[in-house]
C-alpha cells in the first residue's frame, strides 16, 4: 500500500514556542520522522524561535490584513503547500502532543484514509449563542449553499469543532480556495469547519449527531468520559479516536493507545472543563 506524505502546517507565536520545543525533542528522542510547517506572524517572530533548522518556515508578508490571525495563518499556510510534496496536511494548533507507539507514517495513514472513506463529520447539539454564530458565520463564505448549509446543520446547532483530525487533502486546497474568499475573515470564521463544510458540498460528506451517544451537549472536542458503552457506541459509527483533547487522554490512555490514536491536543486546557 502506497504511503502518503504528510506533514504537519500550525500557526505559532512566541508565548506557545515552548509546545514545540518540546514536541521535537520528543519525536528526536524517540527517532521519529515527520515534516513540520510552522507559520510565523512575522520575521521577529521567526527569528526568535530557536530551533528553526528543525522546521520549515512559512512567513507572512508585511502588507498582510486581517480580523482573524489564526485563521489567517492557516489559510495562508495551506495556500503555501498547495503545489507541494505533501498529500495530505495536518492542521492544528501549537499545544500538542503526540503518542509515540502509535505515530508511525502506517497509522497516520490508515486514520487519514479512514476520515476521506468514511466521509463522516461528528457533530453535538449546541445551542449557545457563540457556537451558534461561528458555524452561521464559516457558513456565509458559501453564499450559494447557505441555506442547504444552515437545514442540514439543524439552523446552525449541529457544532463539530476538532471533533476529529483536521486534516486537509492537498489536492482540495486550490478547489477551496477558488470556492471561498477569506480576504475579509473574522474571529468566528473556524478554517477547518469552513473545509468540512466544503467536504459536504463537494465530497458527499455527512454530519452525525452525537450527542443522543455521548450526552454532551458540545463537539467531541469536550468530550470527558469512560463509560465504555459511550466508547463502543463510537466506535460503532466508525469514528477512529486518531486525535483526543488531554483530559480525554488522561482517562483512557490504554483504549486510545488499543484504538491507535497518535496525537493529543489542549495541552494547555488542562482545567478547562
Amino acid at each position: 500500500m502506497k504511503i502518503e506524505k504528510v506533514t504537519f502546517l500550525i500557526p505559532i507565536y512566541p508565548p506557545h514556542y515552548q509546545f514545540i520545543y518540546n514536541l521535537i525533542n520528543k519525536l528526536e528522542l524517540n527517532d521519529i520522522q515527520i515534516d513540520i510547517h510552522l507559520v510565523f506572524s512575522n520575521i521577529e517572530d521567526h527569528d526568535k524561535f530557536s530551533m528553526k533548522n528543525k522546521i520549515n518556515s512559512i512567513i507572512l508578508p508585511k502588507s498582510y490584513k486581517t480580523n482573524s490571525i489564526i485563521t489567517y495563518k492557516k489559510f495562508f499556510g495551506l495556500q503555501h503547500l498547495s503545489n507541494s510534496k505533501y498529500d495530505y496536511i495536518i492542521c492544528c494548533d501549537s499545544e500538542i502532543d503526540i503518542i509515540c507507539d502509535n505515530f508511525t507514517n502506517q497509522i497516520i495513514n490508515d486514520k487519514i484514509k479512514q476520515i476521506f472513506d468514511n466521509k463522516t463529520i461528528y457533530a453535538g447539539d449546541v445551542s449557545i449563542r457563540d457556537e451558534n454564530n461561528i458555524l452561521q458565520t464559516s457558513a456565509n463564505l458559501f453564499p450559494e449553499n447557505y441555506e442547504y448549509l444552515r437545514d442540514i446543520t439543524n439552523n446552525f446547532t449541529l457544532y463539530f469543532w476538532w471533533s476529529d483530525l483536521p486534516v486537509y487533502r492537498r489536492e482540495d486546497i486550490i478547489p477551496f480556495f477558488n470556492t471561498i474568499n477569506y480576504d475579509n475573515i473574522v474571529f468566528e470564521h473556524y478554517d477547518y469547519m469552513i473545509y468540512q463544510y466544503y467536504l459536504i458540498l463537494y465530497s458527499e460528506f455527512k454530519i452525525i449527531n452525537t450527542t443522543p451517544i455521548t450526552n454532551l451537549n458540545w463537539s467531541l472536542e469536550m468530550l470527558k468520559t469512560t463509560d465504555n458503552n459511550i466508547l463502543n457506541a463510537l466506535l460503532s459509527i466508525n469514528y477512529g479516536f486518531s486525535w483526543n483533547n488531554m483530559n480525554f487522554y488522561k482517562l483512557n490512555k490504554q483504549f486510545i493507545k488499543s484504538q491507535k490514536g497518535f496525537l493529543i491536543y489542549h495541552l494547555n486546557r488542562n482545567n478547562w472543563w
